[in-house]
């Protein structure tokens, strides 16, 4: 198979922004569904996958996702912690709004999800604790406020080589109703194409974030530098006026 062939395949599985088609695969097992681990470069952004498995065990969908992000960490940190933003990165997120911040590294985050599983469609009410540490979140769903019976979410940052390594665990079980054998396809397919595009689109609007602040940061410096006082004798002017010859 030639490069350009194996390349839009990609694209087209991993159904990121700026790739076109829907994402399928097919699996021998509806136990447990383990994804290539994959490593490459997609041509939209500098996003690189060094590990993508998704499985389904003990009624418990389960996905892990590590990947190279070409953007700063503090600034990965604050679109990640920019939680009403969430929908702007990614697509199936239809609402996310804070309820309330418990304490100064906590929040109560609602959000509003549309779920498809190959023909079935719906919206997914989440209510989650979210835990803000240096470099990582924690998020725990509520079961009485929410449409899934467990959810736990790990999402850490680390700074490899002047990028972003993001290590990504969630594990979930649905509240609702899900299509045997095929629904589980469907489902963990979905985990692993949000979870793709979300980090992607994260990684993008990092770098936004980045290049608007150093010119910010070149506009201040370069405003500050014609505001200083000229030096006594500079372009041709002495600092005393000559004495008048006698």
């Amino acid at each position: 198979m030639k490069a350009g062939q194996r390349q839009r395949q990609e694209c087209k599985r991993l159904s990121l922004r700026g790739c076109a088609g829907s994402a399928a695969f097919s699996v021998s097992s509806p136990v447990l569904l383990l994804l290539s681990t994959l490593a490459f470069s997609l041509p939209a952004h500098g996003l690189e996958i060094e590990r993508s498995e998704a499985r389904y065990a003990d009624k418990h969908y389960q996905f892990e996702f590590v990947a190279l992000l070409d953007a700063p960490v503090d600034k990965v940190e604050a679109v990640l912690r920019d939680y009403e933003k969430y929908p702007e990165l990614d697509g199936r997120i239809l609402d996310a709004h804070v309820l309330e911040r418990t304490s100064d590294y906590a929040v109560t985050l609602a959000t509003t999800l549309r779920a498809c599983f190959g023909p079935f469609c719906r919206n997914v009410k989440r209510v989650e604790r979210v835990e803000e540490s240096p470099l990582e979140l924690k998020a725990v769903t509520d079961p009485q406020q929410s449409d899934v019976r467990f959810g736990e979410t790990r999402t850490m940052l680390s700074v490899s080589e002047g990028r972003t390594r993001v290590s990504y665990r969630t594990s979930i079980i649905p509240g609702f109703w899900v299509p045997a054998i095929a629904g589980r396809r469907w489902l963990l397919n979905e985990l692993r194409d949000a979870t793709t595009e979300l980090f992607g689109n994260v990684e993008i609007k990092a770098r936004e974030v980045n290049q608007a602040d150093n010119k910010a940061e070149a506009a201040v410096t370069n405003e500050h530098s014609t505001d200083l006082p000229t030096p006594a004798g500079a372009e041709g002017t002495p600092e005393d006026p000559p004495k008048p010859l006698q």
